[in-house]
C-alpha cells in the first residue's frame, strides 16, 4: 500500500511506483477495489473528512492572510485597491463563520455566497489553485497543506492563526483527515477536486480535456497527472463537494439550528419533505448520531406521521443508550441505560399523547413512574406528574399540586413550575374559582418566564390568561392579553417567536374585528396568520377553525343555507366542537325544528356527563340555544327553565357576559308575558357588561329587547302624552343604533325585524316620511332575503 501524505517532494521512484500501482489498479475488478480502502472493523473511522469543498475554504484562508501580510508590507509600488478595509474584514469572517457551520456545497453553490463579498484576489487566487489541481494532480495539493501548515503557531508573534482558534482547529483536523488518507483515497480525492472545479467553471472543461490530450505521452508531463488520468476510468465519480455530507460539528450545528426554529418558528425551518432528506445526509455520513433520530421525531411529528415517529423515536433511544463515550464508562453503561429508558417512556407517552392513544399514554407514564421511583429520579418523576396532569389522572386538588410546584422549584426547573401554575389557574377556573385568584396564579408564572427570559412559556401563558379572560366574558382584556403576545420582543438570534400562542393571538384579534362587524380587518389579520402558520405547519388548523366560524356567520346571517352547510362540513374536520353547536343553530335557520332540539338535547346530555370534555360556557351557550328554540316555538315556559339555568351556572363560574346575555332572554320572555317594567329592570342590571363585552350582533339583540320593553312599558303606565312621546323618541333612538349594528354584521333577517319595528314607532308618531323611508328599506332587503320560515323573524 503507497501514501503520499508526508512527503514534502514526490521523487521519481514514487512516481514510477504510482505508475505501476496505476496499471494494477486498472487491471482489477470494481469488487476488490475496496482493498485500497482503510475501513476494517479494527479501525475506527475518522469522524471528519476532506472534500473538496473544505479544501476551497481553507484555501480562502490562506489567500486572505495572504493578502493581509502584503498590506503590513505597504510600500509605494503596491495598489491601494488592494488592500481590505476594515468592513471588508468584518464581511470576511462573518461569511468564514457561515460557510464552516454550513454543509458541504458545490462550487457553482459557493460561488453565488462568495463572488460578490470577497476582493477579486481572494477569489482567482482560489480558483487557480483548484485549476491547478485539475490540471496537475495531487503534488498542488500537497503543497498547499505544506503551505497553509505554516500559518499555524502556538504563539501569536510567530504565526497569524491560533492553533486552539475555530480556524486553527478546522485546518489542524483536515491536516490530520489528509495525512490519513490511504493511496486510492488520495486518487479519488483528486477527481472529485477536478469535478467539482468542471462544474463551478464548466466553460473551463474543455480547456482541461485538451490540456490532458496534448500532454499525454510527452517527456513534459507531470507523472502524477498521468497516473491519475489512467486512474480516472476506474474511480467513482462522486458529486465532488458531496453536497449531501455533513461533518460531525456540521450536522450538530444543523441539528440544533433546525430544533431551535421547530421549537421557536417553524415557518423559519426547513419544509417537512427538505428536512428529512437533509436528515438522511445526516445519517448516511454519521449513522451513531442519536440527535439526528429525535429531529427526526419532531419532524415526524409536524405532518402527523406516526410510524414515522414511533420508529424514529426508538432509534433515537436506541443509540443514545448505547452510545460510546469518554465521559460514559463501562461500569456506567447500565445507568446510563436506566436512565434513557426512563425518558424513553415519557417521550413515548408525549407521542401517543399527541396522537389521542391516552390508554398507550396512560401505560408508558406508568412504567417511566416505576422506572423513577425505583432509582429516586425526581425530576423524571415531575415530568411525568404534568403528563398525568394533561390526562386528568390528579385527583388529590390543589394542595398537590402546589408541593409538586415547591418540588420543581427546588430542583430548578421552571418550566415545570410555569406549567404547574399553569394548570393550577385553568383547575381552578374550571372549578367556579375567584377570577381574583385563578388571575395572581397566572401573573407569578408570568414572573418566573420573565427571569429566565422563556419566551415561549411567556408568550404561552400571557394567551392563557387572554382565554381565561375570554371565558369570563371580559373580551376587551382578552384582547389586551393578545396584543401583547403580538408585541413581546421574543428574538433569539434576530427569529422571532411564532409558535401556537402567536397563532390564538391573532385568531383572537380576527374574531374580535369580525365581531364588530370589520370583516376586511379580520381577513388581513386571517391573511397574516396564514402567512407565518402555512398549511403544513402544525397550527394550521387554528386559524382554518377561525376562518371557518367567521364564514359559517356570515352565511347564517346572508340566509346562504347551502354555503353554511358546506362550511359546516368544514369546521366539522377542524373543530367539532363548535360545528357541534352550530349545527343546531342551521337546522333552526332551515326551519328544522325537531332536528335541532335533538341535536341540543343530545348536546346538553355531554355537557352534563361527570367527565365531560365541555367546560361551563360551552354549556350556557347549549342553554340559550335551547332557549331561544323554545322561544321560536311559543313554549316560554320551557324556555324559562333553560334561561334560569344558563343564570345560575354562568353566576357560579363567574362568567358575566352569559349572565347577562341570559338575563336578556329572560326579559324577552318577561316581554311576551306582558311584563315589560320587570324586563327593563333585568336588562338595565347587566346592560354595562354587555354593551362593553359582547358582539356587536348580540349587542343589537338585547337593546332591541330593551327597546321594545320601553315602548311597552310606557303603553302600559298612565303616562302623559308628552312623556309617552318622549319615550318613543328614546325608543327610536335606540332603534336607529340597533338597525346599523345588525347592518355592520350583516345580519339581514333582524334588521328587517328592527326596520319592521321602527316603521311602526315613526307611524304612532305621525311621521309619514321616515315611516315610508323604512318600509321602503325593509322591501330592498326582502327581496334579497326573504322571510321563508317564522322561526327567522324572532330576534333569538
Amino acid at each position: 500500500m503507497f501514501s503520499i501524505v508526508n512527503e514534502k517532494k514526490i521523487s521519481n521512484s514514487f512516481h514510477l511506483r504510482l505508475i505501476k500501482g496505476a496499471q494494477k489498479i486498472i487491471g482489477m475488478s470494481n469488487e476488490i477495489s475496496h482493498l485500497f480502502t482503510f475501513n476494517s472493523g479494527t479501525r475506527q473511522q475518522n469522524t471528519e473528512r476532506l472534500t473538496a469543498h473544505k479544501l476551497s475554504i481553507m484555501a480562502l484562508v490562506y489567500e486572505y492572510q495572504q493578502l493581509i501580510g502584503l498590506q503590513d508590507k505597504i510600500d509605494e509600488s503596491t495598489e491601494q485597491n488592494q488592500f481590505l478595509t476594515d468592513r471588508e474584514k468584518r464581511v470576511f469572517m462573518v461569511l468564514l463563520l457561515n460557510l464552516l457551520q454550513s454543509p458541504d456545497m458545490d462550487l457553482k453553490t459557493l460561488r453565488q455566497h462568495i463572488d460578490h463579498a470577497l476582493k477579486p484576489a481572494i477569489l482567482e487566487a482560489v480558483y487557480e489553485l483548484l485549476r491547478t489541481i485539475s490540471h496537475s494532480g495531487v503534488k498542488p495539493i500537497n503543497d498547499f497543506f505544506d503551505n497553509i501548515s505554516t500559518l499555524l503557531s502556538t504563539n501569536e508573534k510567530e504565526g497569524v492563526i491560533r492553533r486552539e482558534s475555530i480556524m486553527g482547529l478546522y485546518i489542524r483536523r483536515m491536516e490530520l483527515a489528509y495525512n490519513e488518507m490511504s493511496f486510492s483515497q488520495v486518487v479519488d480525492m483528486y477527481n472529485k477536486v477536478r469535478r467539482y472545479y468542471e462544474l463551478g467553471f464548466p466553460e473551463s472543461k474543455e480547456e482541461v480535456d485538451k490540456h490532458c490530450w496534448r500532454k499525454s505521452g510527452t517527456f513534459g508531463v507531470s507523472d502524477s497527472a498521468l497516473s491519475m488520468s489512467l486512474l480516472e476510468d476506474q474511480s467513482v465519480l462522486e458529486p465532488p463537494s458531496s453536497q449531501n455530507f455533513f461533518s460531525k460539528k456540521q450536522a450538530e450545528y444543523f441539528i440544533a439550528n433546525q430544533a431551535l426554529l421547530l421549537s421557536h418558528d417553524e415557518g423559519k425551518a426547513l419544509p417537512p419533505d427538505q428536512l428529512q432528506q437533509r436528515i438522511s445526509s445526516i445519517l448516511s455520513a454519521n449513522p451513531d448520531l442519536a440527535e439526528a433520530h429525535f429531529l427526526s421525531y419532531i419532524n415526524s411529528l409536524r405532518v402527523k406521521e406516526y410510524c414515522t415517529a414511533l420508529h424514529n423515536l426508538y432509534h433515537y433511544f436506541d443509540r443514545k443508550a448505547c452510545a460510546p463515550t469518554e465521559t460514559n464508562p463501562p461500569k456506567k453503561k447500565g445507568a446510563a441505560e436506566e436512565v434513557a429508558m426512563r425518558y424513553a417512556a415519557l417521550n413515548l407517552a408525549s407521542l401517543q399523547f399527541r396522537f389521542g392513544n391516552k390508554e398507550e399514554c396512560r401505560a408508558a407514564l406508568q412504567e417511566a413512574i416505576r422506572m423513577a421511583q425505583e432509582s429516586n429520579d425526581q425530576i423524571c418523576l415531575q415530568h411525568a406528574l404534568v403528563w398525568l396532569n394533561l390526562l386528568g389522572e390528579t385527583h388529590s386538588g390543589v394542595t398537590q399540586l402546589e408541593r409538586s410546584i415547591k418540588k420543581t422549584i427546588d430542583l430548578s426547573l421552571p418550566n415545570l413550575t410555569v406549567l404547574g401554575l399553569n394548570w393550577i389557574s385553568k383547575g381552578l377556573g374550571t372549578r367556579a374559582e375567584l377570577p381574583a385568584r385563578v388571575i395572581d396564579y397566572f401573573t407569578q408564572s408570568t414572573l418566573i418566564n420573565c427571569m429566565h427570559s422563556n419566551y415561549g412559556m411567556m408568550s404561552s401563558g400571557c394567551i392563557q390568561r387572554s382565554a381565561m379572560w375570554h371565558y369570563y366574558g371580559k373580551r376587551e382584556l382578552c384582547s389586551l392579553d393578545s396584543q401583547i403576545v403580538l408585541n413581546l420582543n421574543t428574538s433569539v438570534n434576530g427569529v422571532y417567536f411564532n409558535g401556537e400562542a402567536v397563532c390564538i393571538a391573532l385568531c383572537n384579534l380576527a374574531q374580535q374585528y369580525a365581531d364588530t362587524g370589520d370583516f376586511v380587518a379580520s381577513a388581513e389579520i386571517l391573511n397574516q396568520a396564514k402567512v407565518r402558520f402555512p398549511f403544513n405547519t402544525s397550527h394550521a388548523e387554528i386559524w382554518q377553525s377561525c376562518q371557518v366560524r367567521i364564514a359559517f356567520t356570515r352565511a347564517l346571517n346572508n340566509r346562504k343555507l347551502n354555503e353554511a352547510e358546506q362550511l359546516l362540513v368544514d369546521l366539522e374536520a377542524v373543530d367539532e366542537p363548535e360545528a357541534k353547536i352550530r349545527k343546531p343553530m342551521l337546522l333552526k335557520e332551515k326551519g328544522q325544528v325537531t332536528e335541532a332540539f335533538a341535536c341540543l338535547d343530545l348536546l346538553l346530555s355531554e355537557c352534563d356527563k361527570e367527565k365531560s370534555e365541555y367546560f361551563a360556557d360551552y354549556r350556557c351557550r347549549v342553554l340559550l340555544e335551547l332557549a331561544a328554540l323554545y322561544i321560536t316555538t311559543g313554549n316560554h315556559s320551557f324556555a324559562v327553565i333553560h334561561i334560569t339555568d344558563c343564570i345560575a351556572h354562568a353566576k357560579k363560574h363567574y362568567l358575566e357576559l352569559y349572565a347577562g346575555l341570559g338575563t336578556a332572554y329572560l326579559a324577552f320572555v318577561q316581554l311576551n308575558m306582558n311584563l315589560p317594567e320587570q324586563g327593563i329592570k333585568l336588562i338595565e342590571s347587566h346592560l354595562m357588561s354587555i354593551l362593553t363585552n359582547a358582539s356587536a350582533q348580540d349587542k343589537a339583540r338585547v337593546l332591541y329587547v330593551y327597546a321594545r320593553c320601553k315602548v311597552a312599558a310606557a303603553k302600559n303606565a298612565n303616562l302623559s302624552k308628552a312623556a309617552k312621546k318622549s319615550e318613543l323618541i328614546s325608543a327610536l333612538n335606540l332603534m336607529s343604533t340597533i338597525t346599523s349594528l345588525f347592518k355592520s354584521v350583516e345580519a339581514h333577517m333582524m334588521e328587517k325585524d328592527a326596520l319592521y319595528f321602527q316603521a311602526l314607532l315613526y307611524n304612532e308618531m305621525g311621521n309619514i316620511d321616515l315611516r315610508n323611508s323604512c318600509a321602503h328599506q325593509f322591501k330592498l332587503l326582502d327581496k334579497l332575503y326573504p322571510t321563508l320560515s317564522s322561526v327567522s323573524v324572532n330576534f333569538v
